[in-house]
């Protein structure tokens, strides 16, 4: 299954659902059919990917918040079946 993330005029590609041969190629077909048959909607999902952060800094900083977060509460020990 996959979304083309344009349609709301604000993703930069596609997403699909599985994660094998079938999902890419699926995901590829929309992108190719993108760039040949929406010549103005690839336009703008390629500015938006030039324009979005990818880099390494902003994934550590999300990982430092998650890290942060789990921190916050002691752990959650009721060990199952045994409470």
């Amino acid at each position: 299954k996959t979304k083309v993330v344009e349609a709301d005029g604000h993703g930069t590609g596609w997403q699909f659902g599985n994660a094998d041969a079938e999902g890419l190629k699926f995901g590829l077909w929309n992108a190719l059919h993108t760039y040949k048959h929406y010549k103005e909607s690839w336009t703008k999902i390629m500015r938006r990917c030039m324009k979005t952060d990818f880099s390494w800094e902003l994934s550590a900083k999300k990982y430092e918040q998650v890290f942060h977060w789990a921190k916050m509460d002691d752990p959650f020990m009721k060990p199952w079946p045994f409470q």
